[in-house]
This record gives C-alpha cells, sequence and structure tokens, in this order.
C-alpha cells in the first residue's frame, strides 16, 4: 500500500484547528491512520509498542488531536489497543489469541460463504484475485500475493450482504493478515506453499459458486482451519528466540 506523506503544512496543535474545515480534518485524521497502518503492518511498530500521541503528533507535525482520532479509527480495527488512561499500544496477539480468531473466523467466514451461495452472488471479481494470486506466485511477490489473498477473503463477507457480518470479520481478519500472516508467511521462500494456498482458495470459490449452501459453509470452514493448521506449524518450526515474535506479529 502506497501511503501519500502528510503535507508540510499539516496543522499545529493551536487555535487554527478550531477554524479549519471539517474536511481537511478529516482527510488529516485518514492520512495519519493510513500512515500508522502501513507502520504496524510493515513491522516497523511492533507488537506491543507504544503509540504516544505527543512523540507523532511532532514527527508529523500535526495536532495530537488528529493522532488521537487516528489512534481510535485503528483501535476499532484492532490494529491498536487502549490501556488504562490515555496509553494506546500495537495489539499484541499470543498463540492462544490467534487460535481462538481462527475459530472465529472459521464459524463466521463459513456463515458468509453460505450467504454468498444463497444470493448466487457474481464471483468474477474473486476469480480475478485468484488469477491476481497465481501471477504474484509466478513473481515470487509474497506481499502482493497476501494483500490479494486478504482482498479475496474481505470480498466473502461484502458479498455477504449482511453488514454485521461484514463489520465483525473485518475486525479480526486485517489484524491477523497485519499481525500474523503477512510476517510469518511472508518469510517462506517456497512457491509451494502459495501454491497449495491458492488451490485451497480456488476450493472455496468453486464451493460458493456450486449453488450449495451448506457445502460451501463446510468447504470453506475447513480451508479456514486448514490455513491454520499451516501457520501453526510455520510458527512451530521458527526458533524458540524469535517464535513468539513471529506469531504475534
Amino acid at each position: 500500500m502506497t501511503i501519500s506523506p502528510l503535507p508540510s503544512n499539516s496543522l499545529p496543535e493551536d487555535a487554527s484547528l478550531l477554524s479549519a474545515d471539517p474536511r481537511s480534518l478529516l482527510m488529516i485524521k485518514d492520512s495519519v491512520a493510513a500512515l500508522l497502518r502501513e507502520e504496524i503492518a510493515s513491522g516497523r511498530l511492533q507488537p506491543g509498542d507504544r503509540i504516544v500521541e505527543g512523540k507523532w503528533g511532532k514527527k508529523l507535525r500535526v495536532a495530537q488531536t488528529s493522532i488521537r482520532e487516528a489512534i481510535n479509527t485503528l483501535t476499532a480495527e484492532g490494529f491498536v489497543e487502549k490501556g488504562s488512561g490515555k496509553t494506546a499500544s500495537v495489539t499484541l496477539l499470543s498463540p492462544q489469541n490467534v487460535a481462538h480468531i481462527y475459530q472465529l473466523r472459521g464459524v463466521m467466514e463459513g456463515l458468509a460463504a453460505r450467504l454468498v451461495a444463497e444470493r448466487q452472488a457474481d464471483l468474477s471479481d474473486l476469480e480475478q484475485l485468484l488469477s491476481d494470486m497465481k501471477s504474484a506466485i509466478e513473481c515470487r511477490n509474497v506481499r502482493a500475493f497476501y494483500q490479494r489473498d486478504l482482498r479475496f477473503h474481505l470480498l466473502i463477507s461484502e458479498k455477504s450482504a449482511n453488514p454485521f457480518l461484514e463489520q465483525a470479520l473485518r475486525r479480526v481478519i486485517v489484524p491477523l493478515f497485519a499481525f500474523v500472516i503477512l510476517r510469518v508467511h511472508g518469510n517462506e521462500e517456497d512457491p509451494e506453499t502459495w501454491t497449495r494456498s491458492l488451490a485451497q482458495h480456488r476450493q472455496m470459490l468453486e464451493a460458493m459458486r456450486s449453488g450449495d449452501p451448506f457445502f460451501a459453509e463446510q468447504q470453506v470452514r475447513n480451508s479456514i482451519y486448514k490455513f491454520f493448521s499451516i501457520t501453526h506449524e510455520l510458527v512451530e518450526c521458527k526458533p524458540s528466540a524469535d517464535s513468539t515474535k513471529s506469531t504475534v506479529g
């Protein structure tokens, strides 16, 4: 993801904030949230790292209020946790947290697949994503592969036409990819790992395309649990010195 740099004349923490165009303030908040999101996803901000409003306000030359609002956005998305008072830190996922997320994700994404099959939704964009994932494998571009992988799963939730389910899935899937999948699988250099993942995604798509809602639900749920098994194996194979960091990050 490419983040446009913040303008050099970003708003300071002073009275000019009160008279600023609300649309400009929203753009600043969104830009700050996007920048911090990329800092987290890239690993420059590690799980457990504190995000100090004053420090980031000075660094980005924006109002501290904009940093606070950006943190609130990232908290809602699952990237950041808030402790007592004003303390905010990058979400720290333990191995048990990851297992619990996959359990929940399997049930919810299976339900989303059932709803997609029932609606007989257009799946051409999912097909295109699989083509893009195949191209990423051929180019050995792991980041592009998992970006399309994430988009594939988010699209399933969107196509369920259930906004509450979509929001709940986004809340668990996006941080999971940022903290676990991109960092654990992102170190994998064996294209066979990606090829197996692509084949599993193909099975998910064909199950939803079958028109059998309960088959689609079962197939997608089983696929999610297989993804967890692979992720768990990769984590367990890492040296103990950095296995915890890889698991949560």
